[in-house]
């Protein structure tokens, strides 16, 4: 299969470049490499791109306006990074999160009116898939190193070995629409009683809280902001020990996908016997912003450079087996990233 030739050929880029950037620093399984000819080829694959297409239909405009600023039947390339995580090894790097936006939730105005419903006490009607506000929100108002500025509809992985529920994979909050509520309102209250307490979850002992500018869940990084890193303590009404779930089993060439505000984790314990190795490929539609986004990021690939919304680096020219744009042969995988195609 393609996925496990690509996991391999990873594993021999390593093996050939061991001078590259990854953590842990002592054992690296996750890895800063962007341009690997696997990478390449995977984020161009036909059938994985029309899959995306499918996944960015299931946004709409709740309003029912046709916009000029978006079309969903044309996917973008976002490039990002891989592991190969190792079995038995305990992994505490990604605990529960939301990517896409930090504060920008709610100091950005046009991000701010993707949860007009919830600000506005009408929680229920929040529509997660509504693109109103999505096109023009700015999800990195501060330039932060690894906080995407583009829309992607679904963050997602392509799998390159069979793993399941225990064996270091994904886990997700089920729920977005109870999840993006609680937590664009959870500045707004404080609690009454000690957060250890066991009557924390009780609503009596919450109060409305609109005199002090805190964020739970949110912290200064990198001179901008990081999270939200929701947590029993900082969300208890999510409780997370129980609500966050694993995947189901996946096999090399699957690909998992959800929501960009989906709250989400990788499994602390991997208790399989092979590696649980992905390739981070996320869904993103043709958008002025995005679009403008894949011309600069077209350019580093180019450069062999890291792409525009990740911390700078070496280049990866001087490793052996980087990827250039002969490698991306088929028509839709080089619209994808931007490159011209060619017109018998």
């Amino acid at each position: 299969m393609k996925a496990i030739g690509w996991r391999e050929s990873l594993r021999e880029f390593v093996k050939a470049n061991p001078s590259v950037e990854g953590i842990p620093a002592d054992d690296k399984q996750f890895f800063q490499l962007y341009w690997t000819k696997p990478q390449v080829e995977a984020r161009a694959d036909p059938d994985l791109l029309k899959a995306t297409i499918w996944l960015n239909y299931l946004y709409h405009d709740k309003l029912k306006k046709k916009s000029e600023n978006v079309d969903l039947s044309v996917p973008l390339t976002y490039a990002d990074r891989f592991r190969i995580r190792k079995a038995g090894v305990k992994w505490g790097v990604h605990p529960p999160h939301i990517d896409g936006g930090s504060i920008e939730r709610w100091e950005d105005p046009a991000f701010r009116k993707c949860f007009e419903d919830i600000l506005s006490g009408r929680w229920r009607q929040h529509d997660p898939y509504d693109l109103q506000g999505r096109l023009d929100a700015r999800s990195s108002l501060y330039g932060r190193p690894n906080q995407a500025t583009v829309f992607r509809t679904f963050q997602g992985w392509l799998s390159m070995s069979e793993t399941g529920p225990s064996q270091g994979t994904l886990k997700v909050f089920p729920d977005v629409l109870l999840s993006n509520a609680y937590i664009m309102l959870r500045p707004f209250f404080k609690p009454l009683v000690p957060i250890d307490s066991p009557e924390i979850v009780d609503p009596k002992n919450w109060a409305l809280n609109l005199d002090t500018a805190e964020f739970p869940g949110l912290w200064s990084r990198d001179g901008g902001w990081a999270g939200p890193h929701p947590t029993p303590t900082s969300h208890p009404h999510l409780f997370l020990e129980k609500t966050m779930i694993s995947v189901p089993k996946v096999k090399p060439g699957d690909g998992v996908f959800w929501h960009c505000d989906v709250i989400h984790s990788v499994e602390e314990e991997h208790t399989g016997t092979e590696d649980s190795a992905v390739m981070y490929i996320p869904a993103v539609p043709l958008t002025d912003k995005n679009d403008d986004y894949v011309r600069r990021q077209m350019e580093c690939f180019l450069k062999a450079q890291r792409p525009p919304d990740f911390p700078k680096g070496d280049d990866e020219a001087r490793f052996t087996g980087i990827a250039t744009a002969n490698d991306i042969v088929n028509d839709l995988g080089r619209r994808a990233m931007g490159l011209p195609i060619a017109v018998v």
